[in-house]
């Protein structure tokens, strides 16, 4: 019995090491995926375009190591300490792929790298800033500025060569209130490839009335002084004010408008040229006084 047992054992190992044999020795193809990676790369180059993250290798081995290759953790070594500015072709060397004579190398896509080769630097640019939205009509933009105006980019050579400044656009709308300035933190407006340091600046518009000239009739103002009687020849005066357009939308702003005639300390009998003073609405400014002047006739009671 244990005779049998013994010879039993012995056929089944004969069996498997004949499977393995044969199986080892059988041949086919596959493709298998391998990283590229890049050594010795140029100080301050970077590479824009072309570079592939993977390269496809159709090889033939033997069935039972072909079976093994996506645990070895294979990669494509490419040596880019040559490289220049500009674009340039690298091929893919097969004698490079880490494989040993085992195998049979068939094909390789791509077979080669068509690769766009850049100098990363960075230069400083202005900051342009603007706003958009909505505005009372009764309003305009007076300014808006950025803080800071001044920013740096670092990118690729070729693309920074041809910017010299960036935008950024404050957004909001004040169709009814507007305040006199409103300010927000802004991203830059760059490309993708380009980096900004800061990448986003403060962003503040200032807004102010629109205003208008108009002229203005009012009545001349005084008081006699004591002991005094006085008459002016005129009794209205044309006044042109510069002030904020919604404040002529209605005649309410009139009632702020005085022209007086003070009298100093000292006064005496006679005719005189006297000046008259103009009191104003807030926001407006006196542009012209028609006429300058008032004829006033001082008399002793």
């Amino acid at each position: 019995m244990l005779k049998n047992w013994q010879t039993v054992l012995l056929s089944v190992a004969l069996a498997v090491f004949t499977w393995f044999l044969v199986t080892g020795r059988e041949v086919v193809e596959t493709w298998v995926d391998m990283p590229v990676v890049m050594t010795n790369p140029p100080e301050g180059l970077i590479i824009e375009d072309g570079l592939v993250d993977k390269i496809q290798v159709r090889l033939r081995g033997p069935k039972g190591l072909v079976g093994n290759l996506s645990s070895q953790n294979l990669v494509y070594p490419i040596n880019v300490s040559n490289l220049k500015i500009g674009e340039q072709v690298v091929d893919i060397d097969p004698a490079k792929i880490p494989l040993s004579s085992t195998y049979e190398i068939i094909e390789v896509r791509p077979n080669r790298l068509r690769l766009t080769v850049d100098r990363r630097i960075s230069k400083k640019i202005t900051v342009e800033a603007a706003w958009a939205g909505n505005l009372n009509s009764d309003y305009r933009l007076q300014e808006v500025t950025a803080s800071p105006d001044v920013v740096t980019i670092r990118g690729p050579e070729t693309l920074l060569r041809k910017i010299s400044k960036t935008r950024v656009v404050l957004k909001g709308d004040f169709p009814e209130d507007v305040p006199r300035s409103w300010a927000e933190d802004v991203a830059l407006e760059v490309p993708d490839e380009i980096e900004a340091s800061p990448g986003q600046v403060n962003v503040e518009a200032y807004f102010a009335p629109k205003t208008r000239e108009i002229w203005v009739k009012v009545p001349i103002e005084y008081q006699d002084p004591e002991g005094y009687k006085v008459s002016v020849s005129q009794r209205y005066v044309r006044l042109l004010i510069q002030g904020p357009v919604f404040l002529f939308h209605d005649d309410e702003y009139r009632k702020a408008i005085l022209a007086s005639v003070v009298f100093g300390g000292k006064v005496a009998e006679g005719e005189f040229e006297m000046n008259y003073e103009v009191t104003l609405p807030e926001g407006c400014r006196l542009e012209k006084k028609n006429p300058e002047t008032v004829t006033t006739v001082i008399k002793k009671n």
